[in-house]
């Protein structure tokens, strides 16, 4: 086997296992993803202390007879 053919061997080779080496070892670090019960509990919506009073939404068109003075 010529050198040059040898070389390019050994480069592909350790190319391969630094990769190898850089994915297990991002793999290890990474933390655990959550359970699906914590996923519904960050999606949850949250619910306040208090409870504010929610306007009715009705809004009268015409003024009435007190402000028409």
């Amino acid at each position: 086997m010529s050198t040059a053919a040898a070389f390019l061997i050994i480069a592909v080779l350790a190319a391969v296992v630094g990769s190898l080496i850089l994915y297990f070892g991002h793999r290890v670090r990474q933390p655990a993803p959550p359970d699906f019960q914590e996923q519904l509990r960050a999606i949850a919506p949250r619910h306040p202390k208090g409870t504010a009073e929610q306007p009715s939404g009705i809004v009268p068109l015409d003024s009435g007879p007190e402000e028409e003075h």
